[in-house]
């Protein structure tokens, strides 16, 4: 081998043929993992957190939801209505009447409480980890869970603090005091032991499997709470081990353990051994055995071994990645919709000539830009500046949004309640999103801009809008919406960031105008109507700190409330409200579009859950076949380079070898 390499055409040669074995493949993965039962998935950018305490986004809930498992998940195959159905749950929770006495003005008051019994099964085990001695999962108890409610009164968190506090700190007994001493001992820089009691949080001494918790008001979103990760059960040795951060960690009960965490590259999930007994669904909606949703009724969950995900810096990486066959699945974006779908609506042309199936997905959500209510320009509750707000509202047309941005997909939102939901309304028409240039115009006048003028400088009134850098999706989303409000005079600044600069942004309220997007939590119009509760305020869902007495007093009034006509009325109460003080301008309700290969199996978008990776099949050899077929490595650039580096070296070879061999004379 030495020898040989001191050969000029020999080492030309073993270049040539590394350049040709290099382009026989652009598979990212490992030879032959494909062809095994493992999802390959993507995400945009990075995750903020997987703490389960205060994850709140649905990239992050896409993964830790099928890491830690709940009392309640949604039926998979069931969402007309929605259906919650036993998890970690051994039984239906009791609910019944509990009479409190609380004090108010220094005197005692009889108030109707509610005490709620949870049951969990028995022989749930937490899945293995290095917190656990001897690196073994131990069983879950109902104290987890009551560590996982006093967690989320935990001021230490982060990036962010529970996001779903609120929904609890006034309603569990003594849960809100717990919540103030907690504040003061971080204040004070003394220690915080999570492990104290709550008194509405209350253990059963002959029980481990059971957990009452007391409440000082009708709360019956609590049982929606109950599916959600945030009280799902949590080992305080994760919490030793990990310092109190689990943002890069995980240690539930569900179905997939965290394997590996390798920030802004990938995380990979594996089948958990200790994982509770679950099974595919038998039964569903009607149509879902016709769509081929109950092949695998009966068959333990989860149906794959692995979960890879990959992060992408950019749409377009992860868009060429899933047509080479690559990624599994891909919710498609607004730069990717003219190359998957016809203006009619159907797939094109080399959608149907790979097999690759378009689903759309209708969602419980809203789509807004919200206006920061505490800064001096376009907060503020004074009549001059609502109606800043509302000409503004009215310069934006929603209609082009779904149209330009989103081709034709959306429904056109009038208020914060979405299709589907009790109290959404398609009669109503919100008076300030109408798209009307001439009211609009004659309310900034009276705002005190006429013609969209700053009086103070005497220039266009600038309104700056934050946005996340991804690529020329938001650039053109950022230049549709400039192009509007621009239309009344103003002038608007679009400034870009990346995606955990800008969340912290929001979250701090360093901003004046931002876009966001809400997707139901839980089926009901509270978890909609919350996002203007005061006491909701950011980091919490309130991003725009909204605060109106009475829009707060009607929305504790509703929240306990069964799906009545008395509680439509409050709706309506509280939508008139808030429409004349427009925090929030509301754009459309979305519809996901979602295009997935034919080696997918079991696709059914939920609108609610999250933990649906662990229904999905893949078809392993399937996909590696035609990943082979659609990647036929293009030899010729090769095999033309190495002739052309063989071709370029025979002179220079020649040279050396005659320097080689040639006689050196000696001058006499």
């Amino acid at each position: 081998m030495r020898a040989s390499l001191r050969n000029p055409l020999c080492t030309a040669a073993l270049l040539a043929a590394a350049l040709l074995l290099a382009g026989c493949s652009n598979n990212p993965y490992s030879p032959g993992e494909t062809e095994k039962p493992i999802q390959f998935r993507y995400m945009i950018g990075d995750l903020r957190t997987l703490d389960p305490s205060n994850s709140y986004t649905v990239n992050e809930a896409a993964v830790a939801d099928v890491i830690y498992s709940s009392f309640y998940k949604y039926h998979y195959l069931k969402e007309d209505p929605y259906e919650l159905v036993l998890n970690l749950g051994a039984e239906e929770p009791i609910r019944e009447p509990f009479p409190v006495t609380e004090t108010v003005d220094g005197k005692p008051v009889q108030k109707k409480g509610e005490r709620w019994t949870f049951k969990i099964k028995s022989g749930l085990k937490f899945g293995d980890d290095p917190c656990f001695p001897g690196g073994k999962g131990r069983e879950v108890t109902a104290a987890d869970i009551a560590f996982a409610f006093r967690r989320m009164a935990d001021p230490r968190l982060k990036p962010r603090p529970c996001p779903v506090l609120a929904f609890m700190q006034d309603k569990i007994l003594g849960l809100d005091a717990y919540v103030k001493a907690n504040r003061e001992k971080k204040k004070a820089n003394q220690p915080i032991d999570l492990r104290n009691g709550v008194e509405g949080l209350v253990l059963d001494p002959n029980d481990p499997y059971t957990l009452r918790v007391l409440l000082n008001q009708p709360y019956p979103q609590l049982r929606y709470l109950m599916a959600m990760h945030f009280t799902t059960p949590i080992p305080h040795e994760a919490i030793e081990k990990y310092n109190n951060s689990l943002t890069h960690y995980a240690v539930g009960c569900g179905p997939y353990v965290l394997k590996e965490y390798r920030r802004k590259r990938h995380i990979l999930l594996e089948k958990n051994p200790n994982a509770p007994a679950e099974l595919y669904p038998t039964d569903g909606d009607p149509g879902v055995a016709e769509a081929g949703l109950l092949k695998d009724a009966g068959k333990p969950l989860p149906l794959t071994d692995k979960i890879i995900f990959s992060f992408q810096k950019e749409t377009i990486t992860g868009w060429n990645l899933f047509m080479q066959g690559y990624l599994d699945s891909w919710t498609v974006r607004q730069e990717n919709l003219r190359q998957v779908m016809t203006p009619a609506g159907e797939p094109t042309g080399e959608m149907k000539a790979k097999g690759i199936e378009l689903r759309k997905a209708p969602q419980p959500s809203i789509r807004y830009f919200i206006f920061n209510m505490e800064d001096p320009v376009v907060g503020g509750y004074t009549p001059e500046k609502r109606k800043l707000r509302q000409a503004i509202a009215l310069a934006i047309n929603s209609r082009d949004f779904i149209d330009l941005h989103n081709m034709g997909q959306g429904i056109a939102a009038q208020g914060i309640i979405p299709p589907g939901l009790f109290g959404y309304d398609e009669t109503y028409k919100n008076p300030y999103r109408q798209n009307d240039l001439t009211r609009a115009k004659q309310l900034l006048a009276e705002a005190g801009y006429p013609g969209g003028k700053d009086p103070k400088t005497g220039g266009p009134l600038t309104i700056y809008f934050e946005y996340i850098e991804l690529g020329t999706t938001m650039i053109q989303f950022a230049g549709l919406l400039e192009k509007q409000v621009e239309a009344l005079g103003l002038k608007l600044e679009a400034r870009a960031w990346r995606d955990v600069v800008w969340q912290d942004k929001v979250d701090s309220g360093k901003f004046q105008m931002v876009e966001y997007g809400w997707v139901a939590d839980y089926p009901d119009p509270e978890n909609f109507v919350f996002l203007l509760y005061g006491p909701n305020e950011r980091p919490g869902p309130n991003h725009s700190n909204y605060k109106n007495k009475e829009y707060d007093r009607l929305f504790e009034q509703m929240r306990a409330m069964d799906n009545t006509p008395e509680r439509l009325e409050l709706i309506r109460k509280m939508r008139a409200i808030e429409t004349e003080d427009c925090p929030l301008v509301y754009t459309y309700h979305d519809e996901d579009l979602l295009v997935n290969h034919q080696w997918v199996s079991n696709i059914n978008p939920h609108g609610v859950a999250n933990d649906l990776l662990k229904y999905r099949r893949v078809d392993g050899p399937t996909r590696a076949a035609l990943q082979r077929e659609w990647n036929q490595p293009n030899f010729w650039p090769a095999i033309a380079l190495a002739v052309f580096i063989i071709a370029g070296s025979i002179p220079a070879a020649s040279v050396v070898r005659q320097r080689r061999h040639r006689k050196v004379r000696k001058e006499g």
